[in-house]
């Protein structure tokens, strides 16, 4: 037993994988719960356009927070010992973010119509784009409550408000799901926003970043964000509204099948978004706070050093497991309608393979706020997975996005290889 205590002492990765694995082990539960009442009681169909909303809704999210969050992660890990900074750096940021909350929403709710086009065609749901706008302030102010968290490393909280959101989304999803079909999946979408609000607060009650005064506010905080704000703007926009032009490219191309092709994508992303939450709650829980705390490139390598030994082995293991027991991830997760997606897994899972190996690298951009290369990497990865899909679409059909997918993350890896060589091969010290 002292042996196994010293290990997770030795091995930070480890010890929030361990603690982490039953938020995993809930969240994989509750989506495969929700995606079976999708698969059963509505088909790919639904999978499709509930996947347009979220994305929609990460949209609108990520511009009414301002793309923030990891901003103040960042600064919340700095200020923590430092009341005064950190009260003053929290009221501006509450104060941002309640106002462009308040405005992006109001905003959505003018446009309601012309953005349910976009979105739906003829179908209508204009009173849920509603109600989107209208809670908006409440799931942006959120965001930045559950980066506070973050930036003060207190992922056993994080950890319990996932926990609980996807046992009670998960509990509803039979109702809303049975009785309303994709009015019901879009609904749980907003429902399960507001359940981790709640959850949120609950747990946070006793924190002392909950006492403040928008009186604290100083101009110099917004100018500290700046960099945050233009880097996370960038993704918070572009990478939900590419999937929503995809998922359009997809709906033109087979047009008589009302998203059947769609669904096939989207359900594999989601069973391949399964596997990935074994690994992005440590890079965000752990990862990212140290990496905006080092400040050489030895310092930076002995993190990526503790990844590949600790980590990157588990997740090749799970991808090739998947890969080879698709067909009963296929059924056990969707159901036998979606079983023409599983010729789309061996794309998708090299596509999640070489990613993994990217961003354990590209996430130095977003610590150290490299915005040059962190705007310039994004936009060039999603315009060029938008342009290959729309040229392998026509050829190999729905399989040509995901070959798309992988084709874009291959180039992407080379460039970031290329941005950081200095910091991954120079036997000099570098400072960062």
């Amino acid at each position: 037993m002292n042996k196994i205590k010293k290990i997770l002492v030795k091995n930070i990765w480890l010890k929030i994988s361990i603690f982490n694995s039953s938020a995993v082990f809930v969240r994989i539960i509750s989506s495969w719960i929700i995606n079976k009442f999708i698969a059963i009681f509505i088909g790919p169909e639904g999978t499709s356009i509930s996947e347009q909303f979220r994305n929609f809704l990460q949209t609108v999210q990520g511009i009414s927070t301002l793309g923030t969050s990891e901003g103040v992660t960042r600064y919340s890990a700095k200020y923590q010992n430092n009341k005064k900074q950190l009260t003053s750096f929290l009221a501006s940021t509450y104060k941002i973010v309640l106002i462009t909350s308040i405005v992006t929403g109001i905003f959505i709710i003018v446009f309601s119509d012309y953005f349910n086009q976009i979105l739906f065609g003829e179908r209508n749901y204009s009173t849920l784009i509603i109600l989107l706008g209208v809670l908006l302030p409440v799931f942006s102010i959120n965001v930045i409550l559950l980066a506070i968290l973050n930036g003060f490393q207190k992922y056993k909280k994080i950890t319990y408000i996932n926990i609980i959101s996807n046992i009670i989304a998960a509990l509803l999803s039979w109702f809303l799901i049975v009785n309303y079909t994709i009015t019901g999946a879009l609904l749980l979408i907003l429902i399960t926003q507001i359940i981790n609000f709640v959850a949120t607060l609950l747990l946070i009650k006793a924190e002392d970043f909950l006492n403040f005064s928008f009186s604290a506010s100083k101009s110099s905080h917004y100018k500290r964000l700046y960099a945050y704000i233009i880097m996370a703007l960038v993704s918070a926009i572009i990478i939900p509204l590419s999937n929503i032009l995809i998922r359009n490219l997809i709906f033109n191309h087979y047009t008589d099948d009302n998203g059947i092709h769609a669904g096939y994508w989207d359900g594999v992303k989601k069973i391949s978004g399964l596997l990935l939450t074994f690994v992005t709650p440590i890079f965000s829980l752990y990862y990212y706070p140290q990496l905006a705390k080092i400040k050489t490139n030895k310092e930076f390598l002995s993190e990526l050093k503790k990844f590949f030994k600790q980590i990157f082995p588990l997740f090749f293991v799970v991808i090739i497991l998947l890969y080879l027991f698709r067909h009963w991830a296929t059924i056990i997760f969707f159901s036998k309608e979606y079983i023409p997606m599983e010729k789309l897994f061996f794309w998708q899972l090299a596509g999640d393979f070489i990613r993994l190996i990217s961003l354990s690298i590209a996430y130095l951009m977003l610590a150290r706020a490299h915005i040059r290369y962190y705007i310039s990497t994004e936009v060039l990865f999603w315009g060029v997975y938008y342009l290959f899909s729309y040229l392998l679409l026509p050829i190999y059909g729905v399989k040509g996005i995901v070959m798309a997918y992988f084709l874009t993350y291959i180039l992407y890896f080379f460039v970031i290889i290329i941005l950081f060589k200095k910091v991954l091969f120079s036997k000099k010290t570098i400072f960062l």
